[in-house]
């Protein structure tokens, strides 16, 4: 059986991917279960629009083919079900990141039998103030992106690291942004290269929840006559959101080891807490390489 893995630890590039490769491995069936529970409707919810939009795709191109009518008028009609479709997806995305910060600070406390119940025990408190939170850091990154672009990534990647900051450390809103420009200070390039590469793994891996939906569209695309085109559809949805929104967690959890990283980087508590458990306790060893990127 391998040690609990540390959190509060300097890791390099490398080792903060394979902490999180790690950690999922350990802990996937507690965590998946957690996600499936809490997180889980929201995303079955936006699985089921999901549906709703690829059926409405296919039917409009259908349409288009065979009239020749102009393909306006059904995007109009898909208006609500796309934003629909992004409200339950967003919503799912917020509260998939309180899941994990919450399945991580019981990790922390010396928990290793976390379940559904202890985890919504642990979040729940914390739902309308990452609502909050995340609605006001989405203005500040949209006003970023639409006037200047450039600030508006900075700000993306700065204030990911705001669910942990938010749940480890009770902050409230204006200390929680500081707080997220004094952790990734001089390390922001290190951040982005981090939610850079997890999105590119959690991409591919994705693209597997995505084979059905595929397979539907090429079918359509070839004029092949299916029965219940609209169900399948939705349950190819329903597994493209689902399966998608747990290959995503990747990324979150990687953030997450980079906030323990720039922690110890810059407050040490780790070692701190290691050296007050001198003869008290076997500690693991630390190791305390400096990151590099």
């Amino acid at each position: 059986m391998k040690p609990p893995v540390i959190l509060l630890q300097q890791r390099d590039f490398g080792q903060k991917i394979n902490a999180t490769f790690d950690f999922v491995i350990q802990n996937f069936k507690p965590l998946a279960i957690s996600l499936l529970y809490i997180a889980g409707p929201l995303s079955l919810v936006g699985g089921f629009f999901m549906g709703s939009y690829q059926s409405g795709i296919l039917e409009m191109q259908k349409s288009v083919l065979e009239s020749g009518s102009s393909s306006f008028d059904g995007i109009y009609q898909m208006v609500g079900t796309v934003f629909l479709l992004s409200f339950f997806l967003i919503l799912a995305n917020i509260i998939s990141s309180l899941v994990i910060g919450a399945y991580f600070l019981e990790y922390e406390a010396g928990n290793r039998n976390i379940t559904p119940e202890i985890v919504w025990n642990r979040l729940k408190g914390y739902i309308g103030k990452a609502l909050i939170f995340n609605f006001v850091m989405g203005i500040a990154v949209v006003a970023g992106i639409v006037f200047f672009l450039l600030p508006g990534i900075y700000l993306g990647v700065t204030l990911s690291l705001m669910t942990m900051i938010l749940m480890r450390e009770n902050l409230d809103l204006g200390d929680t942004f500081r707080r997220c420009f004094y952790l990734i200070k001089d390390k922001w390039w290190s951040t982005f290269g981090l939610l850079f590469v997890m999105g590119i793994v959690s991409s591919i891996i994705g693209y597997a929840f995505q084979i059905p939906t595929l397979i539907l569209t090429i079918m359509s695309s070839l004029q092949v006559k299916l029965a219940n085109t609209e169900v399948l559809m939705t349950i190819s949805g329903v597994i493209a959101t689902v399966g998608g929104g747990l290959v995503r967690s990747l990324v979150l959890i990687a953030i997450v080891f980079q906030y323990y990283n720039l922690v110890e980087r810059r407050e040490g508590s780790g070692i701190l807490d290691a050296i007050d458990n001198i003869g008290k306790t076997d500690t693991p060893r630390t190791d305390l390489r400096e990151e590099e990127f």
